[in-house]
């Protein structure tokens, strides 16, 4: 009878012994190099970790704040629109009231550019004395790391197309919610698309320039947390998988040492997000 049983713990040995190989070169090899590569306490400090996060909360403050005003986005969009005259000539957005929205949306974006990239940078330069390819903005190793953010981009966008026929995601996306034309939608899509760089520059690459340095791959568990609750006012859905994607992402910045594949992969999903929205509404059969 023992023999059996004997058999059995072999195998469970084995099996285990397989799912711990398999884990140590999925996730745990990753971590190990993350730590190799980054952490160095003697190229940061104390101070340099508290101007990171101190200017990381202020920055999200402005967000909430300013940016998220429906009041400034109507100044901005007023400018935008009377002083520089964009988004149509004078009259035109009386008749199209989408054009009207379309500067509110914009406004929104530049918003978000403003204090995302532009704050950081500043930081970085004027304060941290870093050069900003520190925040991760090197475009090397973009291409030859290009097909792990495709992989993860195929099942992203196939449970994209499954929720898009949900009510909250149809309330939702797009932002603009009404586009006249293909034109003024792909007016919004560049202003959507380079929001969201500015959002990588910011949480994947200024929020761990300098707490890399100390914790290694410790330090995204630092930023997902903002991150995810930048989501709370999208799908729950989508506030769920925040937690997820910034993980990830945060770990495939630290470990290719640049953004520029989560900016790839973050436009290219919120660019399908819209489309998919649409195509359910119908609106390019309109």
């Amino acid at each position: 009878m023992a023999k059996p049983q004997l058999g059995q713990d072999h195998i469970r040995k084995k099996s285990t012994g397989a799912l711990a190989r398999l884990l140590d070169w999925a996730l745990l090899s990753h971590l190990r190099a993350i730590d190799a590569q980054h952490i160095d306490p003697s190229r940061t400090s104390d101070g340099r970790i508290l101007v990171v996060v101190y200017t990381s909360c202020v920055v999200l403050y402005l967000l909430n704040y300013v940016v998220l005003e429906a009041g400034y986005q109507r100044e901005i969009a007023a400018f935008l629109i009377e002083k520089l005259g964009l988004f149509g000539a004078a009259g035109e957005q009386e008749a199209d009231p989408s054009l009207t929205s379309l500067a509110m949306r914009a406004a929104w974006s530049l918003g978000c550019i403003f204090f995302y990239l532009l704050l950081p940078a500043l930081a970085c330069k004027l304060v941290l004395k870093r050069p900003l390819a520190s925040m991760g903005l090197s475009p090397r190793g973009f291409f030859k790391h290009l097909w792990i953010y495709a992989v993860l981009f195929l099942p992203v966008a196939a449970c994209v197309w499954v929720v898009s026929f949900q009510e909250p995601f149809q309330k939702t996306y797009p932002f603009y919610r009404n586009p006249s034309s293909l034109a003024t939608l792909a007016v919004w899509e560049l202003f959507y698309g380079l929001q969201f760089f500015s959002l990588e520059v910011f949480f994947r690459g200024f929020m761990l320039s300098e707490l890399k340095h100390r914790w290694g791959w410790r330090a995204v568990l630092v930023m997902v947390t903002p991150y995810c609750m930048i989501h709370f006012s999208k799908p729950a859905l989508e506030a769920l998988g925040a937690i997820v994607a910034g993980t990830v992402l945060g770990f495939l910045a630290l470990r290719t040492r640049t953004i520029w594949g989560g900016v790839a992969i973050h436009v290219a999903v919120a660019w399908w997000m819209d489309v998919a929205s649409l195509i359910r509404r119908g609106w390019f059969q309109e």
